[in-house]
């Protein structure tokens, strides 16, 4: 039996039960209607109509109660099938759901007729997120966002996250949204609502110090900003303005005007602030106050007036700890009742050391799908990195844990490559025990189908077979979102060994998906394989010419990449339309077309 995530414990008996149409399912509480709902539907595609009601009396199949005295496990449950039926019993709402989802991945297993089991399961880690990326080019459907809410509510995660910097329908502020097609305030409500009767909490998300440029590149709000040209401590220069500056008075008020509009449409407590990355945080307008007062006090100054407007309105502040864990002087002045959100998302970074820095204080643990900034994703690195953080969180006591799945550099990921990533967080951050060597490929054929899982992980470790790994993308993008950057001393690096290996490895999975029958996730893995060989051959090209780069690349080799990638975008084009909204595509493949550009200059 395939169930994600693996309880803690269950035994399997020898009989059988056998589900019935004109049946019912008794529900205790009106608030698990949806849920029961799921288990209905489930059972409908095997052939049998059951019925859901509040009284308890003959032809009950499926009895579902709160039982706290059976339970003892905050949002715990048992599970219960013999020849009386099934019974689901939880510690509170929360748990007779996890227990209802457990039993539609049953019957998906076995159809209407199931084994007798015992079941008793409870989480590790009480809150278990997933945040998407909303603000780099792709803004999805609501549809969509029904689809992703709808598989997180199975995989038993309980919070939900879109990560916005510009992408909500401010009334005021329509010239930052305009081309985004962005959500809605009836979006948020029909989301919320959503995402609650799934038992899912949607956690109201904005940028509010960092990551300000869809705003401050505009004159009306460019008088915020902290500077307009800098580099950062990695060496990236940046001539655009990126951080509010905290210099400036009325960026707290512009702050302010924000969360009174985007706020009430959320029924959640929490509200992520995010303020990470502020790169040129005292390069510009703020540096008198940080040669007066240091830069780890003017940042917290700054993010303790957001902390105030955040109470004002009612919420508990969620905040990204990247800045705060460089500053541990000042921990006695951060507030006890905001959670911190620590991240990394390399496969050896230090959860460890920085969950035992914010030990005291309530934490996430946050890694990353490592899907953004590839198109096949980097599996490996995403579930060693997913595993070394809810360890380290399980050791050091994290409130939670939030899997990320950004969009950087045009978002051009699709969405099937981050299930990997989502399955295996919900899977060790409900049990770690249980499931930290979970058989990935079984758990996703219970949603995709053998063949589809089996490629979708193949082509996820696929970056390895480089024998040369870059941080924070795999080289199959890198061509694309750099090519400035493939020069000699960059293509010598690599072996045309590898490459043609890697070529080949790619090419024998592009033939597995064309005899797969018709469907968008068919076309997405397709899709994503074809730019990733394209990439190789650009590079097996170069590192093959005499020059080691993209110059010497022949001109016919140019145009004939040329013409390739513009089927590809044309492709790409189509297939975004499917799961996402208009808003952001151009943004997304004129970033692609940075290599078609490079060779038009060359051919000049």
């Amino acid at each position: 039996m395939i169930l994600i995530p693996r309880p803690k414990k269950f035994e399997i008996k020898d009989d059988v039960f056998e589900f019935k149409s004109g049946e019912y399912i008794f529900l205790s509480t009106k608030n698990l209607f949806k849920s029961a709902e799921k288990v209905k539907r489930v059972l409908k595609d095997f052939g049998v109509e059951l019925f859901i009601s509040y009284y308890k009396g003959s032809k009950t199949s499926i009895y579902v109660e709160v039982e706290r005295g059976k339970i003892k496990e905050k949002s715990g449950y048992k599970l219960i099938v013999s020849s009386d039926g099934v019974k689901v019993y939880g510690n509170n709402n929360l748990g007779v759901h996890y227990g209802l989802m457990t039993l539609v991945q049953i019957i998906r297993n076995y159809g209407n007729t199931i084994p007798f089991m015992e079941i008793h399961d409870w989480p590790d880690i009480e809150n278990r997120g997933v945040l998407i990326d909303i603000s780099r080019d792709k803004v999805p459907k609501l549809e969509t966002l029904y689809y992703i809410v709808d598989l997180l509510s199975e995989l038993k995660y309980n919070q939900f996250q879109l990560y916005t910097e510009h992408t909500f329908a401010y009334r005021e502020h329509e010239k930052v949204w305009r081309d985004y097609s962005p959500f809605t305030s009836e979006d948020i409500i029909k989301l919320d609502k959503y995402c609650k009767e799934r038992f899912i909490e949607l956690v109201p998300n904005q940028a509010s110090f960092g990551h300000m440029e869809k705003w401050l590149s505009h004159n009306e709000y460019s008088y915020l900003a902290e500077t307009f040209e800098f580099n950062t401590s990695c060496g990236e220069h940046y001539s655009h303005p990126f951080t509010l500056s905290p210099a400036v008075s009325d960026s707290i008020e512009f702050l302010d005007s924000l969360y009174r509009e985007l706020l009430p449409h959320f029924s959640s407590k929490h509200f992520n602030v995010n303020a990470d990355e502020t790169f040129d945080l005292c390069q510009g307008k703020s540096k008198p106050l940080c040669e007066k007062h240091g830069k780890g006090k003017v940042y917290l100054s700054f993010v303790l007036k957001i902390y105030n407007l955040v109470k004002k309105y009612g919420k508990k502040m969620m905040v990204w700890a990247d800045i705060l864990k460089n500053y541990p002087e000042l921990f006695n002045d951060l507030p006890k009742d905001v959670v911190y959100l620590i991240w990394g998302y390399e496969k050896d970074h230090n959860f460890d050391a920085e969950c035992e820095l914010f030990r005291g204080f309530e934490f996430y643990v946050c890694p990353g799908t490592s899907s953004w900034n590839s198109f096949l994703g980097r599996l490996e690195n995403a579930l060693l990195n997913i595993k070394n953080a809810t360890e380290s969180g399980l050791k050091y006591g994290a409130k939670g844990i939030l899997v990320t799945d950004w969009g950087d550099n045009g978002h051009w990921q699709h969405l099937p490559i981050s299930f990997p990533g989502f399955f295996y967080t919900s899977a060790v951050s409900w049990g770690f025990d249980k499931n930290q060597d979970i058989d990935l490929k079984e758990a996703l054929s219970l949603y995709f189908g053998e063949q589809v899982s089996e490629i979708l992980l193949e082509v996820g470790n696929a970056y390895k077979l480089l024998e040369f790994e870059v941080p924070n993308s795999s080289i199959f993008a890198l061509v694309f979102i750099k090519p400035e950057f493939i020069n000699k001393k960059f293509i010598s690096k690599l072996k045309i060994e590898a490459l043609v290996k890697t070529k080949d490895y790619l090419e024998e999975r592009l033939s597995k998906i064309n005899i797969l029958n018709d469907n968008l996730i068919k076309y997405e893995l397709k899709n994503a394989i074809e730019f990733s060989i394209l990439a190789i051959e650009i590079l097996l090209s170069a590192r093959k010419s005499k020059l080691d780069s993209l110059e010497g690349i022949s001109p016919v080799a140019r145009e004939e990449f040329s013409i390739r990638l513009e089927k590809l975008i044309n492709e790409f084009e189509k297939i975004w339309l499917k799961r996402n909204k208009m808003g952001g595509l151009s943004y997304s493949i004129e970033k692609l077309r940075k290599i078609q550009n490079i060779f038009k200059e060359l051919k000049k």
